[in-house]
């Protein structure tokens, strides 16, 4: 009777993986931003509204790939488990696929464009006992992923063509 009390208990307390989410860490974004495109339907930036936690509302700015038309406003939804989230206002580069509602791609490189420090990891800490200022540091990975997103979109708009 225990044996089945501790497998009954076991059932119910093991992590099922439907709400977990790991992504892997992000390779180079140079190499991933052709991979990525090829593998979603839509490619473009919009202007964000949040409407509430999960639902957003965009206006199509620029195209790289899909069918949608510049100016149009779609609605989109946070309802994966796994990142990025649409959780800014703003101009966003935005991978995914649209039916209904659009959605970003789980795991990609979905990214506020004035803040995109999501899609590029923070340095690493500076160790002990180095004269590391840790603020100028930030402020320098801050710089390079603004940097480096402007890179980004200008890749996708060779790939575009």
């Amino acid at each position: 009777m225990t044996k089945i009390l501790i497998i009954i208990l076991s059932i119910f307390t093991i992590p099922n993986g439907t709400n977990i989410c790991t992504c892997a860490p992000l390779p180079n974004w140079k190499k991933a931003t052709p991979i990525e495109f090829e593998y979603v339907e839509s490619v473009f930036i919009g202007d964000v509204t949040i409407c509430d936690k999960s639902e957003y509302e965009i206006k199509v700015c620029e195209v790289f790939k899909g069918d949608l038309k510049i100016g149009e406003i779609i609605k989109g939804e946070n309802i994966g488990y796994c990142g990025p989230y649409v959780d800014k206002n703003g101009k966003w580069v935005l991978f995914g696929k649209y039916s209904n509602n659009f959605k970003v791609n789980d795991c990609g490189l979905s990214s506020n464009i004035a803040e995109p420090f999501g899609m590029f990891p923070p340095p690493p800490p500076p160790k002990p006992n180095l004269d590391v200022d840790g603020k100028e540091l930030i402020k320098k990975w801050r710089a390079e992923s603004k940097k480096n997103i402007l890179e980004q979109i200008e890749m996708l708009r060779n790939l575009n063509e």
